[in-house]
C-alpha cells in the first residue's frame, strides 16, 4: 500500500471552487501539486499566490524549486533572487539563509562540482 504525503489536492480545490481563493490557499494546492509532480498545476498556483502576495518568500522559494523540476535554471535562480530579497527585508533569516545556497549552488558550474579534481 503506498501512503501519499500531504494534502490531497482535492480538497483544497474545492475550497478554491467555493470561493475561498488566497495566497494561503493557492500555496497550499501549489505544494500539493508539486509533491506529486504535477509542475503545470503548481506553476499556476504559485504564481497567483504571488499575485495575492508578491511578498510571500515561501511562494518564491517554490516557484524556484519548480522551476528547478522543470529544467529552468535561469527561471530559479530568478525566483530564488526575488525571494532572497522579500526574506532579507522582512527579517526571515533562515529562509534567506537557505535561498543563498540555493543561488551558491546553480551559480557553480556543473564540471567545476566540489570534490571534482579534473
Amino acid at each position: 500500500m503506498t501512503v501519499e504525503r500531504g494534502t490531497d489536492p482535492a480538497a483544497l480545490e474545492r475550497l478554491l471552487a467555493a470561493g475561498r481563493d488566497s495566497a494561503l490557499l493557492r500555496m497550499g494546492l501549489a505544494l500539493a501539486y508539486h509533491r506529486r509532480e504535477d509542475y503545470d498545476a503548481a506553476r499556476l498556483h504559485v504564481t497567483q499566490a504571488l499575485v495575492f502576495d508578491p511578498d510571500f518568500a515561501a511562494a518564491g522559494r517554490l516557484k524556484g524549486l519548480i522551476a528547478l523540476a522543470c529544467g529552468d535554471t535561469v527561471g530559479a535562480e530568478t525566483a530564488f533572487t526575488d525571494a532572497l530579497s522579500v526574506a532579507q527585508r522582512r527579517g526571515d533569516y533562515q529562509l534567506a539563509k537557505e535561498l543563498a545556497v540555493r543561488l551558491r549552488r546553480l551559480q557553480v558550474p556543473q564540471h567545476e562540482a566540489p570534490g571534482d579534481l579534473s
